[in-house]
C-alpha cells in the first residue's frame, strides 16, 4: 500500500496543481464568455468525448494487462493506429452532416466548429493511450505534468482569445490546445522507449487485435454507452430547451464534476496497476478495493454535504450573478456527483477481471434510464425537474454499481 500511495501522490500532486490554476481561472472566463458560449463548447465537448472514448477501439485497455513489453508497445501502435482512423472518419462524417447534427440540437451555431473535432478526438485519444502505457511503466510524473499543461494552457488560452473576441471558438480552440499540449511531456519520455519501439511490426499488431478483439468489442460497446450516458445530459438540454441551459448545466460539470473526475481518474490509474498486480499474485483484489473505497467516502462526505448546502451562494459570488441557475444544477447534482466520486475508480475492476460483458449490461441498462428520466423531464418542461430525476436515478445506479 506504500507504493500505491506514492504514485497517487505523483498524479494527485499534478492534478491538484492543475485544478487550483482551473479553479482561479474559470472565473475570469465566465464573465468573459456568456452561457450561451458555454453551451455551444460543451456540446461541441460533449460530441468530441462520445467519439474519443471508442477511437482505440478500446485495445488501450489491453496496455496494462500483457504479460510481455514486447505485446504492450504493439498494442500501444495498434491504438494510434486505430485513432487515427477514427479521426479521419470523423472528419468526413461532420463535414457531410454537421448541419444536420447542428439542426438535432437545438444549436445552429456548433456547425462552423465541428471541423475542429477530429483534431481534439485525435489528441485527447493519443493521452488517454499515452497515460495507459505510462502507467504500465510507472512514470506517473510526465501524467501529471501533461495534466497542469492541459488545464493551464486551456484556460490561459481561452481568456486570451476571448479578451480579443468573445465567441465559442475561443472556448473550443482553448480545448484543442490544451488536449494537444498535454502529449508532449510523455511525448518527450518516450524516447526511452525507443529499443521496445523497434519491436513493433505490422504483423505482430495483427495478431495481438485478433487476440484482444472479444476485450476490444465488449469494452468499446462499454465505453461507448459510459460516454453517451455522460454526455447525454447535455444532448436532452439542447434539445428540449436551448444553449442557455446546456451552458448552466456546463459551468456545473466544469467547476464541480471535472476536478472531482480528474482526481478520480489519477486514483483509477494506480488503482488499476496495483488491482492488477495484486489479482496475478493473490489471485483476488478485496483488499485493495476495501481500502480505495473507505478512503474515498471519509475523504469526500463532508465537502460534498458543506457544498450542496452553499453551492447557489458559491457560484454567484465566484463565477458572478449571471451564473445563479448553475448554482442551483449543482446543488440539485451533488448527491449523484458523490455516488461517482466514491464508485467510478473501483469500476476499472471490469477490465482488471476481464467482465466486459457485465460492463457493456450495466452501462446500457444506465444509458437507457438517462434516456426515460430526460424524456419525462423534458415533456414537462422543466430543466429543474428533470436534474432532479437525473439525480436521484444517479444515487440508485452508482449504489448498485458498487454493490456489483
Amino acid at each position: 500500500m506504500a507504493s500505491f500511495l506514492s504514485n497517487l501522490l505523483k498524479l494527485t500532486s499534478g492534478t491538484v496543481i492543475a485544478q487550483v490554476v482551473a479553479i482561479v481561472l474559470i472565473p475570469v472566463v465566465t464573465r468573459i464568455y456568456s452561457p450561451e458560449f458555454f453551451g455551444v463548447n460543451q456540446l461541441f465537448l460533449s460530441m468530441a468525448l462520445v467519439i474519443t472514448v471508442v477511437s482505440s477501439l478500446s485495445y488501450h485497455f489491453a496496455i496494462m494487462v500483457t504479460e510481455k513489453d514486447d505485446d504492450s508497445v504493439n498494442v500501444l501502435a495498434l491504438c494510434v493506429a486505430c485513432i487515427l482512423g477514427v479521426a479521419v472518419l470523423t472528419g468526413v462524417v461532420f463535414a457531410w452532416f454537421g448541419d444536420w447534427f447542428a439542426d438535432i440540437l437545438n444549436t445552429p451555431a456548433i456547425a462552423d466548429y465541428l471541423i475542429l473535432l477530429p483534431f481534439f478526438v485525435t489528441f485527447s485519444s493519443l493521452y488517454i493511450v499515452l497515460s495507459e502505457w505510462f502507467s504500465r511503466k510507472v512514470r506517473y510524473g510526465a501524467i501529471a505534468r501533461g495534466i497542469v499543461m492541459n488545464s493551464v494552457s486551456t484556460r490561459v488560452f481561452q481568456i486570451g482569445a476571448g479578451l480579443i473576441h468573445a465567441s465559442p471558438l475561443g472556448l473550443i480552440l482553448g480545448s484543442v490546445i490544451g488536449a494537444a499540449l498535454a502529449n508532449l511531456p510523455m511525448l518527450r519520455r518516450l524516447k526511452e522507449d525507443a529499443p521496445l519501439l523497434k519491436s513493433v511490426t505490422p504483423g505482430r499488431m495483427k495478431d495481438l487485435a485478433f487476440r484482444y478483439s472479444r476485450f476490444s468489442f465488449f469494452a468499446s460497446l462499454g465505453s461507448l454507452a459510459n460516454s453517451a450516458s455522460w454526455e447525454l445530459p447535455a444532448f436532452m438540454l439542447a434539445y428540449f430547451f436551448n444553449p442557455v441551459i446546456v451552458g448552466f448545466y456546463a459551468l456545473t460539470i466544469m467547476a464541480v464534476r471535472l476536478p472531482m473526475m480528474v482526481v478520480g481518474t489519477s486514483v483509477t490509474q494506480v488503482f488499476f496497476q496495483k488491482a492488477s498486480e495484486e489479482r496475478i499474485q493473490t489471485g483476488a483484489v478485496k483488499n485493495v478495493v476495501r481500502e480505495v473505497h473507505t478512503r474515498l467516502i471519509s475523504v469526500g462526505i463532508f465537502p460534498f454535504i458543506i457544498f450542496a448546502i452553499l453551492a447557489e451562494d458559491l457560484f454567484t459570488f465566484v463565477f458572478g450573478a449571471d451564473w445563479l441557475t448553475a448554482g442551483t444544477y449543482a446543488m440539485i447534482l451533488t448527491p449523484w456527483l458523490f455516488a461517482v466520486f466514491a464508485v467510478s475508480p473501483i469500476s476499472s475492476l471490469f477490465g482488471v477481471l476481464d467482465r466486459q460483458r457485465a460492463f457493456f449490461l450495466f452501462e446500457i441498462t444506465t444509458l437507457c434510464a438517462w434516456l426515460l428520466l430526460f424524456s419525462v423531464g423534458g415533456i414537462l418542461g422543466d430543466p429543474v425537474a428533470v436534474l432532479t430525476f437525473f439525480s436521484a436515478g444517479g444515487v440508485l445506479l452508482w449504489g448498485g454499481r458498487a454493490s456489483t
